[in-house]
């Protein structure tokens, strides 16, 4: 074989893969728009293909369903899919960086805040469908320990820069209720508070979690 022709092939195979993780992301962003304005059991595979303009074939390749849930909320929440913690990723990691609590907070915050914002009606259209469906409560169940790792790890963050925490285990159970997307949806969605109301609120919570 030519180097040429090897040449080409890796191109070929390169162009592929590059093409494939693009539809994938466009079927994982349909579905995320279908399942948050039609709940789970409201959306469905055409749905979704007709939003990323794709094939149903193509969205079966990419599916089951309540993969695609899981997925597509990975993927709103932090930017990208797979079961890896936050601090693992690069917006954790950068996060982690903080020279300060101050910048910690803010860093913090900034994210929390963004990603309930973009994923409440997902998370709601998640927990609705693992009360029906037990691999999505397992999955569910998943994500919840996979929080509590990457808010055991933030609360040891916040300890290190200088936070007054006393039991850090505790600690990390106070502040997944703080940054929870429902906490989000009921001061921002249900009681009408605005964006920089919410952040002053967090912020003021998370300094005073002992």
């Amino acid at each position: 074989m030519s180097s040429e022709t090897r040449q080409t092939r890796r191109y070929s195979s390169a162009l592929r893969t590059r093409q494939a993780a693009e539809t994938r992301a466009r079927i994982l962003d349909a579905a995320a728009e279908s399942f948050t304005t039609n709940g789970y059991g409201g959306t469905t595979l055409a749905a979704i293909a007709a939003l990323a303009g794709v094939s149903v074939e193509t969205v079966q390749a990419n599916g089951p369903k309540r993969a695609l849930l899981e997925a597509a909320f990975e993927r709103a929440f932090t930017g990208d899919e797979g079961r890896h913690l936050i601090v693992e990723r690069e917006v954790g990691k950068q996060i982690l960086t903080s020279t300060d609590l101050d910048e910690f907070l803010a860093r913090s915050i900034a994210f929390v805040t963004d990603a309930n914002a973009r994923t409440v009606g997902l998370w709601r259209a998640f927990l609705s469908a693992a009360d029906s469906d037990p691999s999505i409560m397992a999955a569910l169940d998943d994500m919840y320990v996979r929080r509590r790792a990457d808010l055991q790890r933030f609360v040891a963050a916040m300890v290190d820069l200088g936070a007054p925490i006393r039991d850090p285990q505790r600690a990390a159970d106070v502040v997944s209720f703080l940054v929870s997307p429902e906490g989000w949806e009921q001061l921002v969605i249900r009681s009408g508070w605005s964006r920089e109301a919410y952040v002053a609120w967090l912020t003021s919570a998370l300094r005073a979690v002992d």
